[in-house]
């Protein structure tokens, strides 16, 4: 495909592969000519619009659970390392759409948490809860670091303390 690159020009588009690019060549007429499209004052309008839409898509209800402090600190500390890639739990859905898997696990654990959590319980929880990875599926506890399980239970009973 051939382009002007002067701005305001008609633009030329002849395909290479094809019969009337080849006859192009010889007979211009057969190159159609295209509208160029300008892009002028797109740029404070299509980011404030943008910014709009997402602080809207966003928005919370202002309703709060009451886990959603032990959500967050699980989805700031404990992540899945799927093939070297580190994926926090905030980021992670779990099932229905819009749950992430740091709300889930806090809902599981928030009200285990003030009579004390042993990390052999957060370890069976997490031997229960599958994530599909393709065609295979396997365990959360698979694909949370050891560390990362004993972070889990650190962030657990620290909220379970206040």
């Amino acid at each position: 495909v051939v382009h002007t690159t002067k701005p305001g020009a008609m633009a030329l588009s002849c395909r290479s592969n094809s019969i009337s690019a080849r006859m192009a060549s010889s007979q211009p007429g057969l190159c159609r000519p295209r509208g160029v499209v300008s892009a002028r004052g797109l740029g404070k309008d299509a980011v404030g619009g943008f910014m709009d839409m997402t602080s809207f898509v966003a928005s919370s209800t202002g309703k709060k659970s009451a886990w959603d402090e032990l959500a967050a600190a699980i989805g700031k500390e404990v992540y899945a390392d799927m093939g070297g890639w580190h994926i926090y739990l905030k980021d992670m859905n779990a099932g229905p759409p819009g749950l992430k898997m740091a709300t889930a696990l806090a809902t599981s654990f928030g009200p285990q948490a003030s009579s004390g959590l042993r990390e052999a319980d957060v370890e069976s929880t997490l031997k229960k809860i599958p994530v599909k990875l393709g065609r295979t599926q396997v365990s959360l506890y698979d694909v949370v670091p050891s560390m990362g399980v004993q972070d889990l239970v650190k962030v657990i009973e620290d909220f379970g303390r206040r």
